[in-house]
């Protein structure tokens, strides 16, 4: 065994913006944006070992004023700013017949994103193989081969780097993988990442070992900051989830334990699979559903017509709209849980590091996406409490209703209809 200091040095990062500017933010709102990208890609995650990650954010709220900071006991982490919630299990009815919380008080925007990637963890030696169990989904085609870089829990400086020689078995889930090539000091219990560059802007294009999802939890912190920088008075909520990759474990713990409070409306944050209809580079996505569940149509309406007028005050924003059915993402399962969620997301290439020749590899989005998305967010925040265009979709069809029942009626007289009266 090597010491640390001989190990093979880790892939450079480089976070810097690109020279064209779009218009989303403004520069100094910009710099915010990449401030909160850099923090968090720069820490290794993996299911149940996303410690890294969840120590930005507990930083990140005790670095600023205005925030309060809630841990629910699986470790997924609450944060809030403006009034608080009503208390949990309060309940009242609004127009729309879903639950308020507090009678009057007007819903707020809760923004979720998970903090895990797949990943690996050690298993130590058997019958004198180093093995490790990949946490997420890979296809195990694609892990002969791939490198990838050993962390203690809570360490950002790798302890040791190995290969994947073989998958033990193709079809076990989750796949169990045998390492060669072993440099440093690897035992149970640490966790792997592909060996990968942190993160690295080429042009507009930002290629890194984790772009799902910890770049829309970058999202969710620069909405935050923006907010304060813009001195606006808009609650809002950020939810940072772990073992996502495993089947959306950590949210259903934080569902179960009924820690949002009934005022919240969520929208899921997600880096999904790029499809022909939403592509890298195009802006970001309202996503109408998942692979699973389509999410709640009063959300996507609300957050339609914000890019909409968002798109008429700055005409360099853009975004797409699209059913993206690469995967499925934690809308569905708050809605199951009848906690109202829509979703938005970043058209992402070389889904889970898988490329398209069979390899690992950095994913990647699209920059300007990303600023337009922070953009989105922040109006929508600003938005979220108010009544305005989308704030209630029956409305407009109350009001086709009213501009055309008469003709309706008159017709359905000369057809002979024969139900009830009424309007």
């Amino acid at each position: 065994m090597t010491d640390r200091a001989q190990l093979a040095p880790a892939p450079r990062s480089r976070f810097a913006l690109p020279r064209e500017d779009r218009g989303a933010l403004d520069p100094p709102e910009r710099e915010l944006a990449l401030a909160r990208v850099a923090d968090l890609l720069a820490r290794p995650t993996a299911p149940y070992f996303e410690d890294g990650p969840l120590a930005v954010v507990r930083r990140f709220a005790a670095e600023r004023r205005g925030l309060r900071l809630r841990e629910d006991r699986w470790g997924n982490l609450v944060l809030e700013r403006g009034p608080a919630g009503p208390p949990r299990g309060s309940r009242g009815r609004g127009s729309t017949g879903r639950a308020t919380g507090a009678r009057g008080a007007r819903r707020r925007l809760a923004l979720s994103a998970h903090l895990d990637h797949p990943g690996l963890e050690c298993l130590g030696k058997r019958a004198g193989e180093t093995r490790a169990v990949l946490h997420g989904g890979v296809p195990a085609s694609h892990l002969p081969g791939a490198a990838v870089r050993f962390f203690r829990p809570g360490e950002s400086d790798a302890c040791a780097t190995a290969r994947i020689a073989r998958v033990v078995d193709p079809a076990a889930r989750p796949p169990v993988v045998v390492l060669d090539h072993v440099r440093g000091r690897l035992g149970r219990g640490a966790f792997g990442t592909w060996d990968l560059t942190p993160g690295e802007m080429r042009g507009a294009r930002l290629r890194a070992r984790v772009c799902d999802d910890l770049v829309g939890a970058a999202a969710i912190l620069a909405t935050f900051d923006v907010l304060a920088a813009r001195r606006s008075r808009a609650p809002l909520v950020g939810v940072f989830t772990r073992a996502e990759e495993t089947g959306f474990v950590g949210c259903l713990g934080l569902l179960r334990a009924g820690v949002l409070g009934k005022d919240v409306d969520v929208v899921g944050l997600e880096c999904s699979p790029r499809r022909p209809w939403a592509r890298v580079g195009s802006g970001p996505v309202l996503r109408v559903g998942d692979a699973g569940t389509v999410f709640d149509p009063a959300i996507s309406a609300r957050l339609h017509a914000t890019a909409a007028a968002l798109r008429e005050e700055r005409p360099g924003f853009r975004f797409q709209r699209a059913l993206m059915d690469g995967g499925r993402c934690e809308s569905s399962a708050y809605n199951l849980w009848n906690v109202p969620a829509g979703g938005l997301c970043l058209a992402l290439g070389n889904y889970h590091n898988c490329t398209p020749r069979g390899g690992i590899g950095p994913e990647f989005v699209d920059w300007h996406d990303y600023e337009a998305l922070v953009a989105w967010l922040v109006a929508a925040a600003q938005g979220w409490g108010k009544r305005g265009p989308g704030a209630n979709p029956r409305a407009r069809l109350n009001r086709l209703w009213e501009a055309e029942y008469k003709r309706l009626a008159t017709s359905a007289k000369r057809l002979g209809a024969r139900g009830g009266r009424g309007r």
